[in-house]
């Protein structure tokens, strides 16, 4: 039971961390987890990407692979990220007030969102956020104070094209210790209008991630706890390409979100089920709805799975009609799409970056690989560096506290999949898949809890309950629910919080 308790300390206090999970488009709700790219494993999903200088800092942990789904925005139009601590939403919060540091947005242009690589060049920033001297803030401040969301606006002299885009937060509380923090994730947008031409970014604000930060980097070793003034950002200057000209609206041909999808989680989409009229294929379309629950819970983020019940609860009425010897169908689905919502008003952009005018009547070299001639080329000439309001470099000194760690640095894991769902869920596995089950690092300081037999069915770090003894079954899930079956008690099974099958 001591260790018990220590183990919740330390998962307790780890597990102040952030992702991104939402995206908004002119403050319309895309989804949970829809056109964003996130880590498979939910129990390390809000964890700082290490290391500095892999693959993994572009979009994050599996952030290399595309999702299914690539959201439409019109040119100049504004974007909204949501972060959150707890990647489900199941506890409020986007990150600790602690973890200080500055914001930035990146974009890249690709032809092919499903083959090109997120990792190397092509990368340019649109926005960025370090410390207010005057005011003694920092973006993370600021990001808090609008419930965890962080708007930009798309620059209007981007072409049409399909873009990652990047939210960064750098959280530097342990930077003193080597270890700064970084938090991101990357969209799949499809810009639909642009000026003509192919994207042209000026040789100063190009860079590659990774590749634009390095552990020696002033911004990365920046000491928040000393008198200080400037903070020094990372990365190129921000470019913000201008232009009037909005272009022939282009078509999107990869990545759309099917117009006959019943049901959505994320990237996963419910479609009609055939037509039946008899008991073979009631029963057939049963099965078939089932293993499609299975297949929604299996591509779920750690966002979570609440389209994956909209889904069961749509199986469990074509199951008890054919039960009720009603052989025609399928019923007409009446569920809806379930959005968390958010946290707060849409926050506007901020920040005062120079924008610079597109000249699209000369042409010019294409030199970007990323990037493909639309109609005609067109030249973006350099400008001066982008201006951002520093007040005076006079500042108050923070205190530091009494004493500071280096957390550990978590290795990415990969999620194991999940057992196939072929049958019925019951009542008590109901959007559980992924409850946030925190990380465990250490050394931090320990704080201890009580814990005891689960009463609600749930369990895990962020509940102080253990599995075994409960009602609902011995074994505690990844998603941190009591249960009995393989897929609580085997692969993922927390044996902390109750009895995990020896296989």
């Amino acid at each position: 039971m001591k260790f018990l308790t220590t183990v919740i300390g330390l998962a307790s206090a780890a597990n102040a961390h952030t992702l991104f999970t939402t995206l908004f488009i002119d403050g319309e709700n895309q989804g949970d987890g829809t056109c964003v790219r996130q880590p498979k494993d939910a129990s390390t999903a809000n964890s700082p990407i290490y290391p500095i200088d892999g693959a993994a800092m572009a979009c994050g942990r599996d952030g290399g692979k595309a999702v299914q789904y690539i959201c439409p925005a019109p040119g100049g139009a504004q974007l909204t990220f949501q972060f959150r601590e707890s990647p489900s939403g199941h506890k409020k919060g986007a990150i600790a007030k602690g973890h200080r540091g500055p914001c930035s947005v990146y974009m890249k242009k690709v032809d092919d969102m499903f083959s090109d690589s997120a990792a190397g060049d092509g990368w340019f920033k649109v926005f960025e956020d370090g410390y207010n001297v005057k005011e003694d803030k920092w973006c993370v401040d600021r990001l808090n104070e609008n419930k965890g969301l962080l708007s930009v606006n798309l620059p209007t002299g981007l072409p049409s094209g399909y873009y990652l885009v990047r939210p960064e937060i750098l959280a530097l509380h342990s930077a003193p210790e080597g270890d700064p923090q970084f938090y991101q994730s990357c969209a799949q947008i499809f810009i639909e209008n642009g000026p003509e031409g192919p994207l042209e970014i000026p040789e100063k604000y190009e860079t590659s991630i990774p590749g634009y930060v390095t552990k020696k980097d002033p911004a990365v070793t920046f000491n928040i706890y000393d008198e200080h003034g400037e903070y020094p950002i990372h990365g190129p200057d921000v470019w913000n390409p201008t232009s009037k000209e909005t272009g022939t609206k282009k078509t999107q041909k990869d990545g759309l979100i099917p117009k006959s999808c019943l049901a959505k989680n994320a990237n996963w989409c419910g479609k009609p089920l055939a037509k039946y009229s008899d008991q073979d294929g009631c029963w057939a379309a049963a099965k078939k709805c089932w293993d499609e629950v299975g297949d929604c819970w299996d591509n779920a983020p750690p966002t979570g799975g609440y389209g994956c019940d909209t889904w069961n609860d749509y199986c469990q009425e074509i199951n008890d009609a054919c039960k009720a010897k009603n052989f025609d169908g399928p019923p007409a689905f009446s569920g809806k799409e379930h959005y968390v919502g958010a946290p707060g008003p849409i926050p506007a952009s901020y920040g005062k970056f120079k924008a610079i005018a597109i000249d699209v009547t000369k042409e010019v070299k294409n030199t970007n690989s990323n990037s493909k001639p639309i109609e005609a080329d067109y030249k973006a000439p350099s400008y001066d560096v982008p201006s951002f309001d520093v007040p005076s470099k006079t500042t108050k000194a923070v205190k530091a506290p009494a004493a500071t760690t280096k957390a550990s640095i978590p290795a990415s894991k990969t999620q194991s999949t999940q057992e196939t769902a072929t049958r019925k869920w019951d009542k008590y596995e109901k959007n559980t898949k992924f409850s946030d089950t925190p990380v465990i690092a250490a050394p931090l300081p320990v704080e201890t809890f009580p814990i005891k037999v689960s009463e609600d069915g749930l369990c895990g770090g962020e509940t102080g309950q253990t599995c075994e003894g409960s009602r609902f079954g011995d074994c505690c899930s990844r998603g941190g629910k009591c249960g009995r079956k393989a897929k609580h008690c085997e692969c993922g099974c927390q044996k902390v919080f109750g009895i995990c099958s020896q296989k």
